[in-house]
């Protein structure tokens, strides 16, 4: 039976075209799996404490919210634990280890204040695209004494479906960013890939230096990067070098 829902809700998410259809798929896989809470955060690796990470979830909105604003996938202890390892975990892992740790606690226990229980989830991780990461969590309500008890098995049985989101996440990101961005603004990236300096691209391109500088710097805005270095990397990562 669950294998049925979770084979079905990975065809819907190939198929879905943005973050609210995400979400009604979601809803309903973990609705009938009897799950009450989910999160999938995708970050991009190559700079992590700098751009939005994207969630799809149906956690507290406040909690979404703050997590977005101040970046919380640099201090997740979660987060973190999906940086250094590829396998699902339960979170009463994560949590017996941070309990030394103040930083850490003081995370786990506002997650909590947002109806987070931080002790009976589950994460898997997901590295299947580039540099870029994602995590799907999920967990139940604290309240909720009757309710299916989250284990390991039910991480494995989920890693396809995160794996899944992890590659629409970045298809969808692509094509949006792909589009957003010139033939020039690609080209002035593609040669800057190459070592290439301004005045060279230029020379290549039969432009001026500061065109040049204009076509990046609008790349670099769109690619929220900081740097040419960081834009190329991103727009590798993407696939549209």
């Amino acid at each position: 039976m669950e294998l049925d829902l979770i084979k079905h809700a990975t065809h819907e998410l190939c198929e879905a075209g943005g973050r609210d259809e995400l979400c009604q798929v979601l809803d309903g896989l973990f609705a009938r799996m009897g799950i009450d809470q989910y999160a999938f955060i995708h970050v991009d690796g190559l700079v992590l404490g700098r751009g939005t990470p994207v969630m799809v979830s149906n956690f507290d909105a406040g909690w979404q919210a703050l997590y977005r604003e101040h970046r919380y996938q640099c201090i997740d202890p979660f987060m973190r634990r999906v940086r250094r390892c590829a396998l699902p975990f339960h979170w009463a892992e994560v949590t017996a280890e941070s309990i030394a740790c103040e930083a850490d606690a003081a995370f786990l226990a506002c997650a909590r204040g947002h109806l987070i229980d931080t002790h009976r989830g589950a994460s898997i991780p997901a590295h299947a695209r580039g540099e870029q990461l994602s995590s799907l969590s999920f967990c139940r309500y604290p309240d909720n004494r009757h309710g299916r008890e989250i284990g390991i098995r039910d991480a494995y049985l989920l890693s396809g479906v995160a794996t899944t989101l992890h590659l629409r996440i970045g298809q969808l990101a692509g094509s949006c960013r792909s589009a957003s961005l010139t033939r020039r603004e690609r080209e002035c990236l593609l040669w800057a890939s190459r070592g290439k300096g301004q005045e060279e691209i230029a020379m290549i391109l039969g432009l001026r230096p500061r065109t040049v500088r204009f076509h990046q710097e609008n790349a670099m805005r769109k690619l929220e990067a900081g740097n040419i270095a960081e834009a190329v990397a991103v727009a590798t990562a993407l696939g549209l070098l």
